[in-house]
């Protein structure tokens, strides 16, 4: 299920209310535990007396943070204690939202039990609150499933939060029923809820530990011994889809979607860093939900592939703060040859951070405007929570630094900009050689600005180079998806130099002051262009101003930007866009200075501004469009370059300067005092996009003529390319291939549904008569050369469905296992003795192949149904449980055995090559 869904759950039982859900929290070992305490005292952390009242209100805090498990499979992690101090630093600190300490509830690791859970939820928060009282909660750790129970979860199950002594001594994981029960007593006390969940409650792919990354999930509960108060069947959570419909008021802030899931690194969880940097600012205008939304995500995108999600009235002021004026940052406190300062272990500080240093009296927006700045400082050196700085940039007459002075991240340290690529080992299937390795790291060493922002190891990295099919060196990103597959190997430094300053783009954030106002001032959207090519697919559904866009295969499209109708001044507008292959495309591709008024947009449509489509697929790619003031220009094409390259073109002006220095890390201690300063305002927004194929399904796009299809089941034109592997060889490209052939053969009415004992003399005579679900089945195997049982023999759904059944002769039982592609799901109806078969082709989308024998359509299309072999959608249960009615139930899934020896290695995974051409009008499209 999508992370959205999971998180939504949680808060579904309550009326009318204000909410927010932060969750960071998924790795498996089996270790011993130590669970010795290393933290104070629960009564020191933990105060539970009378609250104390400022401004009216009461502001109270429960937060949590479990890192250490004490059930032996459950994999510790370091960094939700962590997140849980920043967070409790953030409330109740110097600058932070006015929470008095002595509201705030804090529990870590073996503190956080589940009974303390449940007891400081009513002690610190229930028993405390009065109406308008504000009252928040954060969870920072794993999380993971329960199968429903009461069948409320569309999806077949119920989200959970696991607590230190989760799945030990009978105590089970904490049920979002259980915890929306909580909420309902809590509601009927205050409204003004905020919930902080920063974990995931549903698995992804990741290469485990050959990653820098950890997850915060854990495999699904399965079936234990619970004490008979908490074994009882809770009442459902109320949900319909997206929004509740008992919880109007709700706010909602997930560290992951999408089947994405909420990670770690360095010990921090990268959805609280990015939630802290942006909740860290201050303004004269509140902070407002809405805003919050807007500038996480690029700022998570640039470290990881998770989908942060909000939801709910936005609109509303963050955590009903009415007087924070002044931003998070650190503090000058002491002034000589070098600056010392001092401060909170903020998100991006370290060396090669740039700050803005403003008077200490400063307020509000002014922290944001670079024209109010003293003066420009680069971290040169760092010591525990001090650091020195230098001057790198003054405005000419500025007032000096001095003690007291605020200073405030512009830009992150040089550590946050680099990127770590694994070289997958030669002893490893799809391993690179020693000799190729080594040229590898000669050419990155040889390569000035590469060597600066990517390091090669065989240890963990973000990104991993092995070989294909072809011998070809491929890039898998940190989600193991291919990102590119490399015609030449000389290629590959300067792409992962192209990965890198991705990342250290993504980390911007506009100093738009009182003037502007990121990702709102700038509206921007990918639109269609006037001319597509025969390879283009599916339809365009436009997408809301500033919201992510998805993009048919092979469509081509170009940007469009308007300046909001109340920006105080014109500004000069460009961008980049940021491909998951690495490509970086800088617009206005000639260089030219595109101007705007308020009110006014502009298509960017000359030449070279047209883009297309391509694979890979369903990897969020990003557009970053900004705007500068008239006296502030910026060569955004000629970002897409080398520094040698943007050397050689005009002169830079203060950002520009800036962006280059930036670019390159390592040498920004070393600008000069004199550089051209930035002193005027800027804004930016930053959308995302992804390519995607298959985009049709039952109905049409919104606004479109084009009737739905009658055929229910059938996804119209479906490609099975993004499902191949890249080795052609392998067993599973073969079974899909056949596969296919046969459902664009039904598609035209070739080969429909009939059960007959396939007695005809050739193939094609019995597919013309017609095949049924559990023979199709039967014959992309057998056809592809394919061990089916002893014998071949043709194998009902009654007999799959039997515990003998033939079909563990060359099949691997995966019943209780998430699905995935090429499995055999079985379903049977004990009532009404049928059943029905289908091979899996895409788990998350629930897309399935076989040989359908109804149509659901028929009866409320009033048409001929037209059934056969065809890709179909499971429609009721997303955990695969369930087929066309809720008493077609799953009885049996059947792996073969050797799909799961080839997704072990990397040519067995579906892959680019069947999508190379797929675009090429010249290579037929790139048709099989």
């Amino acid at each position: 299920m999508s992370w959205a869904t999971c998180s939504l759950k949680w808060i579904t039982s309550v009326a009318a209310c204000s909410l927010v859900l932060w969750l960071s929290g998924c790795d498996s070992d089996d270790k011993p535990k130590n669970t010795a305490s290393t933290t104070m005292a629960s009564e020191s952390l933990c105060p539970l007396g009378e609250a104390v009242e400022s401004d009216g209100v009461r502001r109270l805090a429960l937060i949590v943070g479990v890192g250490q498990y004490k059930h032996a499979p459950v994999p510790d992690l370091i960094g939700p204690p962590n997140d849980a101090r920043r967070f409790f630093d953030l409330l109740t600190g110097s600058n932070g939202y006015g929470f008095p300490a002595e509201n705030v509830c804090m529990l870590l690791d073996e503190q956080a039990t589940t009974a303390e859970f449940k007891r400081a939820f009513d002690k610190a928060l229930v028993e405390r609150a009065r109406p308008g009282d504000l009252a928040v909660v954060f969870y920072a750790g794993h999380g993971s499933q329960r199968r429903d129970e009461n069948d409320d979860e569309s999806d077949g199950m119920d989200e959970t939060l696991m607590l230190h002594d989760a799945r030990t001594d009978n105590v089970r994981d904490l049920l979002d029923d259980e915890f929306n029960q909580m909420l309902a007593r809590l509601h009927a006390k205050t409204r003004n809820i905020t919930v902080v969940l920063d974990s995931c409650n549903s698995g992804s792919a990741t290469r485990g530990d050959a990653g820098t990354f950890v997850a915060r999930y854990f495999e699904p509960e399965g079936e234990i011994q619970a004490s008979p108060e908490v074994s009882a069947v809770l009442p459902g959570d109320g949900g319909a889809g997206w929004v509740p419909e008992t919880m109007p008021g709700l706010v909602v802030l997930t560290a992951a979607t999408d089947g994405t899931a909420a990670l770690e690194t360095g010990g921090r969880g990268i959805f609280t860093d990015a939630l802290i940097q942006v909740l860290g600012q201050a303004s004269g205008k509140q902070l407002t939900f809405a805003q919050v939304a807007r500038q996480v995500p690029p700022l998570v995108a640039a470290r990881s592939y998770q989908t942060p999600y909000f939801h709910g009235e936005l609109n509303t002021p963050v955590f009903s703060n009415q007087g924070r004026t002044r931003p998070l940052g650190w503090d000058i406190v002491e002034v000589g040859s070098v600056l010392t300062l001092s401060g909170p272990p903020l998100p991006g500080i370290g060396t090669g951070a740039e700050l803005r240093i403003y008077d200490g009296a400063v307020r509000g927006e002014d922290t944001r405007d670079p024209g109010q700045a003293k003066a420009t400082v680069i971290i040169e050196a760092m010591s525990g929570l001090n650091a020195t700085a230098r001057v790198a940039a003054a405005p000419q007459g500025a007032q000096s630094p001095a003690v007291g002075d605020l200073a405030v991240l512009v830009r992150p340290a040089d550590i946050y900009l680099k990127i770590s690529v694994r070289l997958r080992p030669s002893t490893e299937p799809g391993g690179v050689p020693p000799a190729r390795a080594d040229s590898l790291r000669r050419a990155l060493e040889a390569n000035p600005e590469a060597r600066m922002l990517v390091t090669l190891t065989e240890a963990a990295g973000d990104f991993e180079l092995g070989i294909d099919a072809s011998n070809r060196l491929l890039l898998r990103g940190p989600e193991n998806n291919v990102r590119d597959i490399y015609a030449q190997d000389s290629d590959v430094v300067n792409n992962l130099w192209q990965h890198a300053r991705q990342r250290a783009l993504l980390q911007l954030q506009g100093e738009g002051g009182a003037d502007f106002t990121d990702n709102q001032s700038l509206q921007v959207q990918l639109v269609p262009a006037l001319r597509q090519s025969p390879c283009a697919s599916g339809i365009w559904e436009q997408a809301a101003v500033n919201s992510e866009q998805v993009i048919p295969m092979c469509h081509a499209w170009h940007v469009r930007v308007a300046l909001s109708q109340d920006a105080p001044m014109p500004l000069l507008v460009g961008g980049v866009i940021l491909s998951s292959d690495g490509n970086t495309y800088g617009f206005p591709a000639d260089g030219r200075k595109v101007m705007l008024r308020p009110g006014e947009e502009v298509v960017f449509d000359n030449r070279l501004e047209t883009f297309i489509g391509k694979p890979p697929l369903d990897v969020r790619d990003h557009l970053m469009v900004f705007g500068t003031q008239e006296t502030n220009p910026v060569q955004w094409h000629l970002l897409t370059s080398t520094a040698a390259s943007r050397g050689a073109g005009p002169p830079m002006t203060g950002l520009y300067r800036a962006l280059d220095r930036y670019l390159q890390p390592g040498t920004r201690a070393a600008a000069l005092a004199d550089e051209v300063v930035e002193d005027s305002t800027w804004t930016l927004s930053t959308m995302t996009f992804r390519v995607e194929a298959n985009r049709e399904f039952l109905q049409p796009a919104a606004g479109s003529t084009r009737p739905p299809t009658l055929r229910e089941y059938t996804i119209a034109g479906f490609d099975i390319r993004p499902y191949l592997p890249d080795d052609a060889a392998t067993e599973l490209h073969r079974v899909l291939q056949l596969a296919d052939q046969l459902a664009r053969a039904s598609v035209t009415d070739g080969y429909g549904y009939k059960q007959h004992d396939w007695s005809l003399v050739t193939d094609q005579d019995n597919l013309q008569r017609g095949v049924d679900c559990s023979r199709a089945i039967w014959y992309v195997f057998t056809r592809a050369g394919l061990p089916y049982n002893r014998g071949n023999r043709y194998l009902s759904t009654e007999m799959m469905a039997r515990k003998d059944s033939p079909m563990a002769e060359a099949f691997e039982d995966c019943s209780g296992k998430s699905p995935q592609l090429g499995d055999i799901v079985v379903y049977r109806d004990d009532g009404r003795g049928d059943g029905h078969v289908v091979m899996v082709i895409d788990p998350a989308k629930r897309i399935a192949w076989g040989s359908h024998g109804w149509d659901g359509s028929g009866k409320a299309l009033k048409i001929e149904p037209d059934t056969g072999v065809e890709y179909q959608l499971i429609k009721n249960k997303q955990d695969w449980e369930r087929w066309d009615r809720a008493t077609m139930t799953r009885k049996a899934c059947w792996r073969y055995s050797a799909f799961g020896e080839e997704t072990g290695r990397l040519l067995g995974q579906p892959g680019l090559r069947a999508l190379e051409n797929a675009c090429d009008v010249r290579n037929r499209c790139g048709a099989l």
